[in-house]
C-alpha cells in the first residue's frame, strides 16, 4: 500500500490550495493529487509522490503550517521508539476539524493519550518526556514543537479528525513551518517602511509561488522595502525590483545585503532602479524591453494603513491611487516593455467603508491580452487575504500574458 500524507494549512485555506497546487506543478505533479479532508487539511494520495519530494515542497511554502505522513497502525509507529537508548521527547496535537463545543473532552483525550504512551513506552524501558497544547489549545504551536527538538528527539503525533463526517485519522509530523525564519525577515530585517503599509512576508512568499516558476527573473515594480523580492530571492529567483521612492530603493538594497549576511541568498543575479510607471523613463523601458522577465508579482502603494472605517471620499481617492498605477503599468507592458508568455500576480485592495466594502474589478485595468487564472487553480475564484476585524482586504489575481 503506497503512503499517504497531510498538509495542514494557515489561516487562508483557500490561498494555501491555489499554493500548493502551483509548487505542485514545478514538480511534475498533479493537483488530482490533492484530496480535502477537512476545511484546512489536505491528503496527498500517489504512487508517484516521494517523501523527498513532498520535504522540498513544504520548505517551499508559505501558507502551510505542518506536513507529515499517514500511520496506518499507530502499534506499528510506537513500535519503532520502544527500543530508543535516548530520551523520547513527543507531543500530541488535535488538528482538522472538531467538536467544539465539547472541547473540555477532546483536552482530557489528549492528556489520557499522552500518559498511556508514555507508560507503554516506560515498560519498554524508554524515558520519556512529553507536551501536549497549552491552555485550551488543541494544537502545539511551532515554537513548541522546535524548541524541544520534537521531530528530532521523538515524534509530533498529528490526531486529523473530522467531526461532521465522523472520521478521524492519525499523522506522524514530518516538519513545522519555519516560523522563526519569517519572523527574522519581517522584524529584524534594518528597513521597514510602516507608514508605506508592509505586505506580510507569508503572503509575499504565495505570492511568489503563485507565479509558477521553476527558474527566471521576477520584477516587483512597486518594491517598497522590498518583502516580495527578498521572498524571491530566498526560493532563488533572480529579480529586478523597482520604485518610484529613492529611500525604497535604498531600503530594498540595505534589506538584500543583510538577507545576505544571514545566509538566505545563494547565486542569484538582481537589480535595483528607479521607475515610475506613470512616467516611465525611456532608457528604462529600453532596458527592461531587453530583459527577459519571466514574472511580475506586486503590490502597489493603496496609501497609509487605515485604522478606521474609510469614508466615501477617501475610499475613492485610495482606489483611483491604485487603479491608476495599474493602468499606467499595463499600458507600460502591453506597448513597451512587452512580456508575452510571462505570469503576473498582484493585489487589488477592498476598503471597509460607511457603505460595504469597496474595490474594482481587474478587468478595470488589464486588456484582453491577459487572462486570468484564478478558477484554473482553484473551485473558489474568489482569492483573499483579510484579517477579523481589518479595514482593507487584499485581492490576489494570478495572470498570464497571452
Amino acid at each position: 500500500m503506497s503512503k499517504q500524507y497531510f498538509f495542514q494549512a494557515g489561516s487562508f485555506p483557500t490561498l494555501s490550495y491555489v499554493e500548493l497546487v502551483s509548487v505542485f506543478q514545478l514538480y511534475g505533479l498533479s493537483k488530482d493529487n490533492i484530496h480535502l479532508f477537512t476545511g484546512n487539511i489536505f491528503l496527498i494520495k500517489s504512487d508517484d509522490v516521494t517523501e523527498e519530494t513532498l520535504s522540498k515542497v513544504f520548505n517551499r511554502l508559505g501558507g502551510f503550517v505542518r506536513y507529515g505522513e499517514i500511520i496506518e497502525n499507530t502499534e506499528t509507529f510506537l513500535k519503532k521508539f520502544e527500543e530508543s537508548e535516548d530520551r523520547v521527547v513527543f507531543g500530541i496535537s488535535l488538528l482538522g476539524e472538531l467538536d467544539r463545543s465539547d472541547a473540555r473532552k477532546d483536552n482530557t483525550f489528549i492528556k489520557k493519550l499522552a500518559n498511556q504512551i508514555k507508560k507503554g513506552l516506560r515498560e519498554s524501558g524508554v524515558t520519556t518526556r512529553f507536551l501536549i497544547p497549552k491552555g485550551s489549545g488543541f494544537e502545539l504551536n511551532a515554537a513548541q514543537v522546535i524548541n524541544n527538538n520534537i521531530l528530532e528527539k521523538g515524534f509530533e503525533l498529528s490526531i486529523i479528525k473530522n467531526h461532521q463526517r465522523g472520521k478521524e485519522i492519525y499523522g506522524n509530523t514530518i516538519a513545522i513551518q519555519d516560523l522563526e525564519g519569517y519572523v527574522e525577515r519581517d522584524m529584524n530585517r534594518p528597513y521597514s517602511d510602516i507608514k508605506m503599509g508592509v505586505l506580510p512576508p507569508k503572503l509575499a512568499r504565495m505570492m511568489v509561488n503563485f507565479a509558477g516558476l521553476k527558474e527566471g527573473t521576477i520584477w516587483d515594480p512597486f518594491c517598497g522595502s522590498g518583502t516580495i523580492l527578498m521572498e524571491a530571492a530566498v526560493l532563488g529567483y533572480n529579480f529586478l525590483g523597482s520604485d518610484t521612492d529613492e529611500n525604497a530603493l535604498y531600503y530594498t538594497e540595505e534589506n538584500i545585503k543583510w538577507l545576505n549576511k544571514q545566509g538566505y541568498l545563494g547565486d542569484i543575479i538582481y537589480e535595483l532602479f528607479k521607475l515610475d510607471v506613470t512616467n516611465p523613463d525611456k532608457e528604462v523601458i529600453k532596458e527592461l524591453k531587453n530583459t527577459k522577465i519571466d514574472a511580475v508579482v506586486c503590490e502597489p502603494f493603496m496609501g497609509p494603513p487605515q485604522k478606521n472605517v474609510v469614508s466615501k471620499e477617501k475610499d475613492e481617492q485610495l482606489l483611483n491611487l491604485v487603479k491608476g498605477l495599474y493602468l499606467s503599468l499595463f499600458k507600460m507592458l502591453d506597448d513597451e516593455v512587452g512580456v508575452r508568455g510571462s505570469k503576473m500576480v498582484l493585489i487589488i485592495p477592498s476598503y471597509k467603508t460607511d457603505d460595504g466594502w469597496k474595490t474594482f474589478s481587474i478587468y478595470d485595468v488589464i486588456s484582453n491580452r491577459w487572462k486570468l487564472l484564478n478558477s484554473e487553480l482553484s473551485p473558489n475564484k474568489d482569492l483573499k487575504w483579510g484579517r477579523k476585524n481589518s479595514i482593507i482586504t487584499r485581492n490576489i489575481y494570478i495572470l498570464q500574458r497571452t
